[in-house]
């Protein structure tokens, strides 16, 4: 019985014999075929994941408010489309490690953050944070520790090919500590901050009119270390094809009042800069679950 509960466990929305699937695909399947199978599945999981078809929906109804709730059923399924492209393109360069090309937004801000001796990369479930996090440590020649909530596909560690340290959110206190001391160390440290996963610390933050849990973990490392905070997404321009978009930092200052008052300060920045990209890319928001 356990057995056969594993085995149908494995094949829920996020089990990993899907990855697997994919990545048999990925290595049979011709290159050329890669656009059918992308749309066969993307199908496949908009009409059998309902749950998160609805979530989307939700989201955009707040992020769109104009436009009607058949024009965001239509737009959740390009979310779906753009989903299924990066989890295809992540599994093409973990396994072939294949040429992606790349475009840098904020060239000025992101030779600030490689010439910093540590900081903190501040980004969303946008665009291919996975590939952005390899690419980055592969082509820039510096070495991250990238904090995630947990799964059971290691794509990342061997996409990496060490250069990305990975570390979960669910590692608690000591977790902090570490990170801490990393960042102490000069290291960059990328950390996603646009939804809440299990018992991560967070705040309330206004987003898109509405109150909205995020973490303050990133923040509360800033204010301590201390650190700039570098707001960064990678977002899919085409095959193969990002835009990484670098916002100017922001800064955990001890100024006038209480530690709370400082990190509710850069919080409200955060907040800013991610509805504007949302607002921008929200075909890219790969947020699943209701975020308002």
């Amino acid at each position: 019985m356990n057995n056969f509960r594993s085995w149908r466990q494995s094949f829920a929305v996020r089990g990993v014999s899907w990855r697997r699937g994919l990545d048999w695909a990925i290595e049979n399947v011709p290159f050329y075929f890669h656009p059918f199978l992308v749309f066969f599945w993307t199908l496949f999981f908009f009409v059998f994941a309902g749950a998160a078809r609805k979530a989307v929906v939700s989201n955009l109804s707040v992020i769109l408010p104009n436009s009607s709730p058949a024009m965001n059923y239509f737009r959740a399924l390009r979310v779906f489309r753009n989903f299924a492209w990066t989890l295809a393109e992540v599994t093409i360069y973990k396994l072939n490690k294949a040429p992606f090309s790349s475009e840098l937004n904020g060239a000025d801000v992101f030779d600030n953050l490689l010439a910093g001796k540590g900081a903190i990369i501040l980004t969303a479930h946008m665009g291919s944070y996975d590939l952005g996090a390899a690419l980055f440590a592969e082509q820039f020649h510096r070495e991250m520790r990238m904090v995630r909530a947990p799964e059971s596909d290691l794509a990342l560690k061997q996409a990496g090919a060490g250069a990305v340290k990975v570390d979960y959110s669910t590692e608690g206190a000591a977790l902090s500590f570490d990170l801490l001391n990393a960042l102490r160390r000069g290291e960059i440290i990328s950390i996603q901050g646009d939804r809440v996963v299990g018992d991560v610390a967070s705040a309330k933050v206004r987003l898109f009119e509405h109150n909205v849990a995020l973490p303050n973990g990133p923040f509360v490392l800033a204010l301590v270390a201390p650190t700039p905070i570098y707001p960064v997404f990678v977002v899919r321009s085409g095959y193969r094809d990002y835009q990484i978009i670098v916002r100017e930092p922001i800064i955990c200052a001890r100024e006038e009042g209480t530690r709370d008052d400082h990190i509710a300060r850069a919080m409200v920045k955060w907040s800013q800069i991610l509805e504007a990209l949302l607002s921008e890319h929200w075909d890219q928001w790969y947020a699943f679950i209701p975020m308002f």
